[in-house]
Protein backbone atom coordinates (compact mmCIF):
# COMPACT_ATOMS: atom_id res chain seq x y z
CA UNK A 1 0.00 0.00 0.00
CA UNK A 2 2.70 2.52 1.18
CA UNK A 3 4.12 2.28 -2.90
CA UNK A 4 1.44 4.64 -4.17
CA UNK A 5 2.31 6.85 -1.44
CA UNK A 6 5.64 7.41 -2.40
CA UNK A 7 5.14 7.49 -5.53
CA UNK A 8 2.27 10.32 -5.86
CA UNK A 9 5.12 12.52 -3.59
CA UNK A 10 8.27 11.52 -5.89
CA UNK A 11 5.69 12.30 -8.78
CA UNK A 12 4.51 15.66 -7.89
CA UNK A 13 7.90 16.76 -6.73
CA UNK A 14 9.38 16.09 -10.34
CA UNK A 15 6.84 17.55 -12.26
CA UNK A 16 5.96 20.86 -9.59
CA UNK A 17 2.98 18.99 -8.73
CA UNK A 18 0.76 20.11 -6.19
CA UNK A 19 3.50 18.31 -3.04
CA UNK A 20 5.32 21.48 -3.30
CA UNK A 21 2.17 23.86 -2.69
CA UNK A 22 1.69 22.50 0.51
CA UNK A 23 -0.63 25.25 2.67
CA UNK A 24 -3.29 26.22 4.80
CA UNK A 25 -4.77 28.31 1.64
CA UNK A 26 -4.30 24.89 0.04
CA UNK A 27 -7.45 23.29 1.68
CA UNK A 28 -9.69 25.89 1.63
CA UNK A 29 -13.63 25.50 0.89
CA UNK A 30 -13.92 24.58 -3.27
CA UNK A 31 -16.88 27.10 -3.03
CA UNK A 32 -14.07 30.25 -1.80
CA UNK A 33 -13.18 30.75 -5.83
CA UNK A 34 -16.31 31.69 -8.15
CA UNK A 35 -18.30 28.71 -9.69
CA UNK A 36 -21.04 28.59 -12.40
CA UNK A 37 -23.02 25.45 -13.09
CA UNK A 38 -26.04 24.34 -14.26
CA UNK A 39 -28.56 22.06 -12.52
CA UNK A 40 -31.36 20.04 -13.65
CA UNK A 41 -34.46 20.56 -11.84
CA UNK A 42 -36.35 17.60 -10.57
CA UNK A 43 -39.64 19.42 -10.32
CA UNK A 44 -41.98 19.83 -13.73
CA UNK A 45 -43.54 23.10 -14.82
CA UNK A 46 -46.22 23.07 -17.46
CA UNK A 47 -45.75 19.74 -17.97
CA UNK A 48 -42.37 20.23 -18.86
CA UNK A 49 -39.65 18.28 -17.41
CA UNK A 50 -35.46 18.52 -16.74
CA UNK A 51 -35.86 22.51 -16.82
CA UNK A 52 -32.48 24.06 -16.31
CA UNK A 53 -31.11 26.34 -12.98
CA UNK A 54 -28.43 28.64 -12.78
CA UNK A 55 -26.34 28.41 -9.91
CA UNK A 56 -23.34 30.48 -8.91
CA UNK A 57 -20.66 30.49 -5.91
CA UNK A 58 -18.58 32.98 -4.57
CA UNK A 59 -19.83 36.12 -6.25
CA UNK A 60 -18.93 39.71 -5.31
CA UNK A 61 -21.85 41.06 -7.54
CA UNK A 62 -21.37 44.61 -8.89
CA UNK A 63 -23.88 46.46 -10.77
CA UNK A 64 -24.12 45.60 -14.66
CA UNK A 65 -22.53 41.91 -13.86
CA UNK A 66 -24.78 39.27 -15.48
CA UNK A 67 -25.30 35.62 -15.45
CA UNK A 68 -26.30 33.84 -18.94
CA UNK A 69 -27.19 30.92 -20.05
CA UNK A 70 -26.40 29.54 -23.88
CA UNK A 71 -26.31 27.34 -25.98
CA UNK A 72 -22.85 27.63 -27.19
CA UNK A 73 -20.01 27.83 -25.63
CA UNK A 74 -19.91 31.74 -24.46
CA UNK A 75 -18.23 34.31 -26.57
CA UNK A 76 -18.09 38.20 -27.14
CA UNK A 77 -20.78 37.25 -29.86
CA UNK A 78 -22.98 34.95 -28.17
CA UNK A 79 -26.64 35.74 -27.51
CA UNK A 80 -27.56 34.22 -24.03
CA UNK A 81 -31.02 32.35 -23.92
CA UNK A 82 -31.80 33.95 -20.75
CA UNK A 83 -30.25 36.62 -18.14
CA UNK A 84 -30.10 37.00 -14.68
CA UNK A 85 -28.25 39.89 -12.44
CA UNK A 86 -26.82 38.46 -9.18
CA UNK A 87 -28.03 40.15 -6.28
CA UNK A 88 -26.01 38.23 -3.83
CA UNK A 89 -23.13 35.95 -3.50
CA UNK A 90 -24.40 32.65 -4.31
CA UNK A 91 -27.70 31.60 -5.69
CA UNK A 92 -30.23 29.49 -8.03
CA UNK A 93 -32.45 30.61 -10.47
CA UNK A 94 -35.02 28.64 -12.78
CA UNK A 95 -34.43 29.26 -16.12
CA UNK A 96 -37.29 29.16 -19.27
CA UNK A 97 -35.01 26.57 -21.10
CA UNK A 98 -35.21 22.56 -20.13
CA UNK A 99 -33.19 19.49 -21.36
CA UNK A 100 -34.42 16.74 -23.69
CA UNK A 101 -32.96 13.74 -22.35
CA UNK A 102 -30.33 11.66 -24.23
CA UNK A 103 -30.77 7.93 -24.60
CA UNK A 104 -27.87 6.73 -21.97
CA UNK A 105 -25.88 4.80 -24.48
CA UNK A 106 -25.59 7.91 -26.70
CA UNK A 107 -24.16 9.90 -23.85
CA UNK A 108 -20.85 8.18 -24.71
CA UNK A 109 -17.63 7.51 -22.20
CA UNK A 110 -15.95 10.75 -22.74
CA UNK A 111 -16.54 13.56 -20.96
CA UNK A 112 -18.48 16.19 -22.83
CA UNK A 113 -20.71 19.11 -23.10
CA UNK A 114 -24.68 18.85 -23.29
CA UNK A 115 -25.73 21.20 -24.95
CA UNK A 116 -25.73 24.26 -22.63
CA UNK A 117 -23.73 27.02 -21.07
CA UNK A 118 -23.70 29.12 -18.19
CA UNK A 119 -21.12 32.28 -18.04
CA UNK A 120 -20.76 34.59 -15.52
CA UNK A 121 -20.05 38.39 -17.61
CA UNK A 122 -18.48 40.98 -16.33
CA UNK A 123 -20.25 44.67 -16.17
CA UNK A 124 -18.49 45.85 -19.86
CA UNK A 125 -19.83 42.62 -20.96
CA UNK A 126 -16.23 42.17 -22.52
CA UNK A 127 -15.41 39.34 -20.03
CA UNK A 128 -16.11 36.09 -19.05
CA UNK A 129 -15.30 35.65 -15.73
CA UNK A 130 -16.29 32.28 -15.40
CA UNK A 131 -17.92 29.41 -17.23
CA UNK A 132 -18.97 25.53 -17.06
CA UNK A 133 -21.36 23.67 -18.83
CA UNK A 134 -23.85 20.79 -18.29
CA UNK A 135 -21.83 18.12 -19.30
CA UNK A 136 -20.93 14.62 -18.28
CA UNK A 137 -18.59 12.94 -16.02
CA UNK A 138 -18.36 9.15 -16.94
CA UNK A 139 -14.53 9.41 -16.11
CA UNK A 140 -14.01 11.70 -12.96
CA UNK A 141 -11.73 8.79 -11.03
CA UNK A 142 -10.06 7.46 -13.50
CA UNK A 143 -8.97 10.80 -14.50
CA UNK A 144 -7.77 11.62 -11.10
CA UNK A 145 -5.86 8.01 -10.78
CA UNK A 146 -2.59 9.46 -10.19
CA UNK A 147 -3.96 11.78 -7.51
CA UNK A 148 -6.42 9.68 -6.23
CA UNK A 149 -4.51 6.17 -5.82
CA UNK A 150 -2.99 7.03 -2.00
CA UNK A 151 -6.55 7.64 -1.01
CA UNK A 152 -7.91 4.43 1.29
CA UNK A 153 -11.69 3.63 0.01
CA UNK A 154 -13.00 5.08 3.30
CA UNK A 155 -11.64 8.12 2.85
CA UNK A 156 -12.79 9.13 -0.48
CA UNK A 157 -15.89 11.31 -1.14
CA UNK A 158 -18.11 9.26 -3.45
CA UNK A 159 -21.52 10.91 -5.19
CA UNK A 160 -24.32 8.14 -4.83
CA UNK A 161 -28.53 8.20 -5.59
CA UNK A 162 -31.16 7.08 -2.95
CA UNK A 163 -32.77 4.13 -4.17
CA UNK A 164 -30.94 3.40 -7.49
CA UNK A 165 -33.15 1.84 -9.62
CA UNK A 166 -36.61 3.39 -8.84
CA UNK A 167 -35.91 5.78 -11.72
CA UNK A 168 -38.50 6.59 -14.81
CA UNK A 169 -38.51 9.49 -17.18
CA UNK A 170 -41.50 12.09 -16.18
CA UNK A 171 -44.62 11.47 -17.74
CA UNK A 172 -47.48 13.89 -17.47
CA UNK A 173 -50.19 11.42 -17.60
CA UNK A 174 -48.84 9.98 -14.21
CA UNK A 175 -47.71 12.64 -12.29
CA UNK A 176 -50.94 12.91 -10.15
CA UNK A 177 -50.89 9.51 -9.06
CA UNK A 178 -49.68 9.14 -5.57
CA UNK A 179 -47.56 5.44 -5.94
CA UNK A 180 -45.51 7.59 -9.20
CA UNK A 181 -44.98 10.22 -7.09
CA UNK A 182 -43.92 8.60 -4.13
CA UNK A 183 -42.07 5.84 -5.71
CA UNK A 184 -39.91 7.06 -8.22
CA UNK A 185 -36.35 8.93 -6.75
CA UNK A 186 -34.63 9.56 -10.00
CA UNK A 187 -34.73 10.59 -13.25
CA UNK A 188 -32.31 8.80 -15.42
CA UNK A 189 -31.86 5.13 -15.63
CA UNK A 190 -28.44 3.22 -13.68
CA UNK A 191 -25.96 3.70 -17.01
CA UNK A 192 -27.38 7.13 -17.03
CA UNK A 193 -26.58 8.06 -13.64
CA UNK A 194 -23.24 6.91 -13.89
CA UNK A 195 -22.26 8.72 -17.32
CA UNK A 196 -23.51 11.65 -15.36
CA UNK A 197 -20.91 10.87 -11.99
CA UNK A 198 -22.68 8.70 -9.65
CA UNK A 199 -20.37 6.04 -8.38
CA UNK A 200 -22.66 4.87 -5.06
CA UNK A 201 -25.65 2.57 -6.26
CA UNK A 202 -28.61 1.87 -3.68
CA UNK A 203 -30.22 -1.06 -4.65
CA UNK A 204 -33.64 -2.99 -2.82
CA UNK A 205 -33.69 -6.33 -4.84
CA UNK A 206 -36.88 -8.90 -5.24
CA UNK A 207 -37.71 -11.85 -5.67
CA UNK A 208 -40.41 -13.16 -7.93
CA UNK A 209 -40.59 -16.88 -8.18
CA UNK A 210 -43.83 -17.25 -9.69
CA UNK A 211 -43.53 -14.95 -12.36
CA UNK A 212 -41.38 -15.05 -16.08
CA UNK A 213 -38.87 -12.61 -14.66
CA UNK A 214 -37.95 -14.22 -11.14
CA UNK A 215 -35.58 -11.22 -9.97
CA UNK A 216 -36.74 -6.75 -9.76
CA UNK A 217 -35.56 -3.88 -8.16
CA UNK A 218 -38.23 -2.43 -6.01
CA UNK A 219 -38.66 0.38 -4.42
CA UNK A 220 -39.98 -1.22 -0.99
CA UNK A 221 -43.32 -3.26 -2.00
CA UNK A 222 -43.55 -1.40 -5.45
CA UNK A 223 -41.92 -3.26 -8.34
CA UNK A 224 -39.86 -0.73 -10.62
CA UNK A 225 -37.41 -2.41 -13.20
CA UNK A 226 -35.64 -6.26 -13.72
CA UNK A 227 -33.00 -6.56 -12.07
CA UNK A 228 -30.78 -7.64 -14.97
CA UNK A 229 -31.13 -4.36 -16.67
CA UNK A 230 -29.61 -3.00 -13.21
CA UNK A 231 -27.04 -5.65 -13.60
CA UNK A 232 -26.52 -4.43 -18.14
CA UNK A 233 -26.31 -0.97 -17.14
CA UNK A 234 -23.45 -1.42 -14.39
CA UNK A 235 -21.29 -4.40 -16.58
CA UNK A 236 -21.98 -1.61 -19.67
CA UNK A 237 -20.83 1.19 -17.65
CA UNK A 238 -17.74 -0.93 -16.17
CA UNK A 239 -16.44 -2.77 -19.61
CA UNK A 240 -16.28 1.08 -20.94
CA UNK A 241 -14.21 2.75 -18.03
CA UNK A 242 -11.54 2.56 -15.42
CA UNK A 243 -13.88 3.91 -13.07
CA UNK A 244 -15.02 2.10 -9.31
CA UNK A 245 -18.21 1.57 -8.04
CA UNK A 246 -20.05 0.30 -5.48
CA UNK A 247 -23.31 -1.86 -6.06
CA UNK A 248 -25.06 -1.72 -2.57
CA UNK A 249 -27.62 -4.20 -2.36
CA UNK A 250 -29.33 -2.92 0.72
CA UNK A 251 -32.53 -4.11 1.12
CA UNK A 252 -34.55 -7.13 0.56
CA UNK A 253 -38.26 -6.45 0.53
CA UNK A 254 -39.73 -9.06 -1.21
CA UNK A 255 -39.55 -12.81 -1.60
CA UNK A 256 -36.26 -13.61 0.44
CA UNK A 257 -37.96 -14.41 3.50
CA UNK A 258 -36.50 -15.70 6.99
CA UNK A 259 -33.77 -17.99 5.39
CA UNK A 260 -30.71 -17.60 3.19
CA UNK A 261 -31.91 -20.20 0.18
CA UNK A 262 -32.64 -16.91 -1.67
CA UNK A 263 -29.44 -15.27 -1.34
CA UNK A 264 -27.79 -18.06 -2.39
CA UNK A 265 -29.28 -17.73 -5.77
CA UNK A 266 -28.97 -14.54 -5.71
CA UNK A 267 -24.93 -14.75 -5.00
CA UNK A 268 -24.72 -17.00 -7.57
CA UNK A 269 -26.70 -14.41 -10.63
CA UNK A 270 -23.89 -11.79 -9.05
CA UNK A 271 -20.83 -14.47 -9.66
CA UNK A 272 -21.67 -15.07 -13.24
CA UNK A 273 -22.80 -11.37 -13.81
CA UNK A 274 -19.71 -9.98 -12.09
CA UNK A 275 -17.26 -12.22 -11.16
CA UNK A 276 -14.69 -10.53 -13.68
CA UNK A 277 -15.22 -7.48 -11.57
CA UNK A 278 -15.76 -7.94 -8.43
CA UNK A 279 -13.35 -6.84 -6.08
CA UNK A 280 -12.00 -9.46 -3.24
CA UNK A 281 -13.62 -8.29 -0.09
CA UNK A 282 -10.24 -9.41 1.73
CA UNK A 283 -8.92 -5.70 0.49
CA UNK A 284 -11.73 -3.78 3.14
CA UNK A 285 -12.44 -0.39 3.88
CA UNK A 286 -8.69 0.77 4.59
CA UNK A 287 -7.66 -0.66 0.95
CA UNK A 288 -6.22 2.26 -1.04
CA UNK A 289 -7.66 3.07 -4.31
CA UNK A 290 -4.77 2.30 -6.38
CA UNK A 291 -4.55 -1.51 -5.14
CA UNK A 292 -8.46 -1.15 -6.29
CA UNK A 293 -7.21 -0.16 -10.08
CA UNK A 294 -4.03 -2.57 -9.51
CA UNK A 295 -6.72 -5.56 -9.01
CA UNK A 296 -8.39 -4.91 -12.64
CA UNK A 297 -11.55 -5.56 -10.23
CA UNK A 298 -13.44 -2.25 -9.71
CA UNK A 299 -16.83 -3.18 -8.01
CA UNK A 300 -17.61 -3.21 -4.76
CA UNK A 301 -20.34 -5.82 -4.03
CA UNK A 302 -21.84 -4.94 -0.37
CA UNK A 303 -24.72 -6.68 1.27
CA UNK A 304 -26.80 -6.13 4.04
CA UNK A 305 -26.90 -9.84 4.99
CA UNK A 306 -24.06 -10.52 7.78
CA UNK A 307 -24.44 -14.23 7.02
CA UNK A 308 -23.92 -14.08 3.27
CA UNK A 309 -20.76 -11.60 3.01
CA UNK A 310 -18.94 -14.57 5.79
CA UNK A 311 -20.24 -17.16 3.22
CA UNK A 312 -18.49 -15.26 -0.29
CA UNK A 313 -15.28 -13.84 -0.43
CA UNK A 314 -16.51 -10.99 -2.97
CA UNK A 315 -19.50 -9.86 -1.12
CA UNK A 316 -18.77 -6.63 1.22
CA UNK A 317 -20.23 -5.89 4.81
CA UNK A 318 -22.89 -3.12 3.39
CA UNK A 319 -22.64 0.83 3.00
CA UNK A 320 -23.66 1.82 6.38
CA UNK A 321 -27.30 4.03 5.54
CA UNK A 322 -26.90 7.37 8.07
CA UNK A 323 -30.88 7.70 7.44
CA UNK A 324 -32.62 10.18 9.59
CA UNK A 325 -35.88 8.94 8.75
CA UNK A 326 -37.14 13.07 8.56
CA UNK A 327 -39.93 15.02 6.92
CA UNK A 328 -38.28 18.81 7.34
CA UNK A 329 -35.33 20.46 5.83
CA UNK A 330 -34.40 21.65 9.48
CA UNK A 331 -34.61 18.53 10.52
CA UNK A 332 -32.60 16.71 8.03
CA UNK A 333 -30.07 18.89 8.86
CA UNK A 334 -30.16 18.74 13.02
CA UNK A 335 -29.83 14.87 11.98
CA UNK A 336 -27.07 15.30 9.13
CA UNK A 337 -25.04 17.63 11.64
CA UNK A 338 -25.07 14.69 13.82
CA UNK A 339 -23.48 12.53 11.52
CA UNK A 340 -21.25 14.86 10.36
CA UNK A 341 -19.56 15.61 13.85
CA UNK A 342 -19.13 12.22 15.04
CA UNK A 343 -19.27 10.20 11.40
CA UNK A 344 -18.41 6.70 11.37
CA UNK A 345 -14.79 6.33 10.60
CA UNK A 346 -13.79 2.44 10.06
CA UNK A 347 -16.33 1.05 7.59
CA UNK A 348 -18.21 2.48 4.08
CA UNK A 349 -20.97 4.80 5.17
CA UNK A 350 -23.35 7.06 3.22
CA UNK A 351 -25.21 10.07 4.45
CA UNK A 352 -28.63 9.83 2.92
CA UNK A 353 -29.41 13.00 2.09
CA UNK A 354 -33.39 13.15 1.68
CA UNK A 355 -36.56 13.44 3.06
CA UNK A 356 -38.79 10.19 3.93
CA UNK A 357 -42.73 11.35 4.35
CA UNK A 358 -44.84 9.61 6.31
CA UNK A 359 -47.56 7.03 5.45
CA UNK A 360 -49.91 10.13 6.05
CA UNK A 361 -48.37 12.26 4.39
CA UNK A 362 -48.27 10.24 0.94
CA UNK A 363 -52.26 9.49 1.46
CA UNK A 364 -52.59 13.42 2.07
CA UNK A 365 -50.35 14.27 -0.44
CA UNK A 366 -48.94 16.99 2.19
CA UNK A 367 -45.40 17.06 0.62
CA UNK A 368 -46.52 16.85 -3.18
CA UNK A 369 -44.25 14.11 -3.95
CA UNK A 370 -40.71 13.03 -4.36
CA UNK A 371 -39.90 15.33 -6.40
CA UNK A 372 -40.72 18.38 -4.91
CA UNK A 373 -39.51 16.91 -1.61
CA UNK A 374 -36.57 16.54 -3.61
CA UNK A 375 -36.38 20.14 -4.44
CA UNK A 376 -37.04 21.47 -0.87
CA UNK A 377 -33.72 20.23 0.01
CA UNK A 378 -31.23 19.30 -2.71
CA UNK A 379 -30.03 23.36 -2.71
CA UNK A 380 -29.15 22.99 0.91
CA UNK A 381 -27.82 19.28 0.31
CA UNK A 382 -25.14 20.79 -1.86
CA UNK A 383 -24.63 23.89 -0.10
CA UNK A 384 -23.80 21.37 3.13
CA UNK A 385 -21.48 19.43 1.07
CA UNK A 386 -19.75 21.79 -1.24
CA UNK A 387 -19.08 23.59 2.41
CA UNK A 388 -17.00 21.89 5.44
CA UNK A 389 -19.41 18.91 5.35
CA UNK A 390 -17.40 17.56 1.85
CA UNK A 391 -14.10 17.43 3.72
CA UNK A 392 -14.50 14.00 5.65
CA UNK A 393 -18.23 12.63 4.19
CA UNK A 394 -17.36 8.81 2.67
CA UNK A 395 -20.89 8.98 0.30
CA UNK A 396 -23.69 11.41 -0.22
CA UNK A 397 -26.85 9.58 -1.99
CA UNK A 398 -29.85 11.87 -3.05
CA UNK A 399 -32.98 11.84 -4.63
CA UNK A 400 -32.58 13.17 -8.29
CA UNK A 401 -29.19 13.59 -7.87
CA UNK A 402 -28.82 15.87 -11.53
CA UNK A 403 -30.69 18.54 -9.04
CA UNK A 404 -27.62 19.25 -6.77
CA UNK A 405 -23.79 19.74 -7.48
CA UNK A 406 -22.33 16.92 -5.42
CA UNK A 407 -20.29 15.20 -8.60
CA UNK A 408 -18.79 18.43 -8.87
CA UNK A 409 -18.36 18.90 -5.05
CA UNK A 410 -17.22 15.40 -4.92
CA UNK A 411 -14.39 15.78 -7.61
CA UNK A 412 -13.47 19.38 -5.69
CA UNK A 413 -13.18 17.62 -2.42
CA UNK A 414 -11.64 14.55 -3.30
CA UNK A 415 -8.54 16.49 -5.10
CA UNK A 416 -8.25 18.55 -1.57
CA UNK A 417 -8.24 15.71 0.26
CA UNK A 418 -5.17 13.56 -1.72
CA UNK A 419 -3.28 17.25 -1.53
CA UNK A 420 -3.75 17.27 2.26
CA UNK A 421 -2.58 13.62 2.30
CA UNK A 422 0.75 14.63 0.15
CA UNK A 423 1.48 17.24 2.24
CA UNK A 424 0.84 14.92 5.52
CA UNK A 425 3.75 12.44 4.19
CA UNK A 426 6.49 15.03 3.14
Amino acid sequence: MWKYSLLFVLLHFVTGGIVRRCSTSSFADPSQQLQVSIIVSSVPKDKVARRLILSWDNASPVDGEWIGLFNEEPSSSSVPLFVVQPQSSSGWVETNSHETASPSHDLGYIKRCLGFWVAYVSADNSTVVASSCLQTEPTWMSDLEAELSPLLLRQIFLPGTHDTGAYEEYNSSSESNLIVKYTITQEDDILSQLINGVRYLDIRAAYYPDTDEVWFVNHGLIRIHPLQSVFDDVRTFLQNTNEIVILDFHGFPVGFGSGLAVHEKLLELLKNEFGDFAAPSSLTWNVQLGDIWSTKRRLLLTYNDGAMVERSEILWPAVSHQWGDVQTLDNLYKYLSGVMNNPPNDKGWSAMAELTPTTLQVITDELGGLRRMSEMVNQNVTTWYRGIWGQTVNIVAADFFRGTRLVEAAIDWNQIRAQQLACSIQ
